[in-house]
């Protein structure tokens, strides 16, 4: 069933270090990727990487048409320069050709324009896409015409480079406008966007809008971060999915994704029904995920999983002195019964529910 599910994932290997803007990168799940860090010994706080490589093992086994890091998931803002160039270059050595790869590209603070594209340049060559944070480019919320205009001027200074674009909530959300969108989808350079407004009618105004550039957009590709709304924006007209429970389950939004793209779907009540109980699942399990992420999802992995050796260590919650998240019995039983629960619901769809 893995294999099955892998189908959607294969993605040809560049022919310049990356995807031409002109080739759509595949639809389904594209897991937000937490960073493993060494919690103990010589080596404490430093990136995982043995941990890292069973990571993107999982990922592709689970059926995953992607994966996205370093993204707010994988602790980025806590990440140095170089550890971030290094832990794209190792999840695009250790993947192989068997999915796509985004990585962020932009990380605001005092950077310029012109000095977000060279780092943006540099990360290119690890990847299939570079992710602009939407909220770089416009870093005061001045407005769209702000936006617009700094966008043009990052994509004068990365010439044929194949780019993303993320809502990402921090340091603040600058969700796109419908119209705003549809500028940059129809440049032909943004490959990947990952949508966080979390909000029906926005979302299907922004499909609808996309929709409307016509060829000019053809490569472009929406995925939301929503998993309440997943069910939604794939109906309309998305390409998938890309958000933080994809780290806890990660077969289930493969199976979701492609099943409700499968041309045989929309006549199937059985399959409509499967869909619609994997999504009650998505919504209510969500609220147990949100609790303390992304130390939630490597304890999640931790326990749940006995082999698998991840430490729940985050560079977020140590930053400036901080403490780590105490799972308390209640989180515990909180968490084994979503991962019952998710392996319930994957027999019952008869996918994999594979081991890390």
């Amino acid at each position: 069933v893995a294999l099955l599910l892998h189908d959607i994932c294969t993605n040809p290997k560049a022919t310049h270090k990356g995807i031409m803007a002109t080739q759509a990168l595949p639809k389904g799940s594209f897991p937000t990727m937490i960073t493993p860090f060494i919690e103990e010994g010589e080596h404490a706080g430093e990136i995982d990487y043995p941990i890292v490589k069973r990571l993107v093992n999982w990922y592709i086994a689970s059926g995953c048409a992607g994966i996205f890091s370093p993204c707010l998931s994988s602790e980025m803002y806590d990440l140095k320069p170089e550890e971030r160039l290094e832990l794209s270059r190792f999840i695009k050595e250790t993947i192989d050709g068997r999915c796509a790869l985004v990585s962020t590209g932009t990380f605001g603070g005092d950077l310029s324009i012109e000095e977000m594209a060279e780092f943006t340049k540099k990360i290119a060559q690890n990847c299939d896409a570079a992710v602009v944070i939407t909220c770089h480019l416009d870093p005061d919320n001045e407005g769209d015409e702000v936006w617009k205009s700094n966008c043009q001027k990052f994509l004068d200074l990365t010439p044929g480079l194949s780019l993303g674009l993320y809502e990402c909530p921090v340091p603040y959300k600058r969700v796109l406008s419908p119209e705003l969108l549809a500028w940059a989808a129809g440049t032909g350079r943004f490959l990947f966007h990952k949508d966080t407004c979390c909000d029906e009618d926005q979302m299907a105004a922004k499909l609808k809008a996309v929709q409307d550039v016509g060829e000019a957009a053809a490569s472009f590709r929406f995925y939301n971060a929503n998993v309440e709304t997943i069910a939604f924006s794939t109906a309309n007209g998305g390409a998938g999915f890309s958000g933080i429970s994809a780290n806890f389950y990660p077969q289930l939004h493969s199976w979701l994704v492609k099943t409700m793209q499968d041309e045989e779907f929309a006549q199937d009540p059985i399959l409509q029904k499967q869909v619609e109980d994997v999504q009650d699942f998505f919504s209510l399990a969500e609220l147990t995920v949100c609790v303390n992420y992304p130390a939630s999802a490597k304890e999640y992995l931790r326990t749940c999983y006995p082999d698998f050796p991840i430490s729940s260590y985050c560079r977020k919650f140590a930053r400036d002195g901080g403490e780590q998240p105490v799972f308390t019995r209640q989180d515990t039983i909180r968490l084994h019964a979503m991962h019952r629960l998710q392996r319930m619901i994957s027999q019952r769809m008869e996918v994999i529910d594979e081991k890390p």
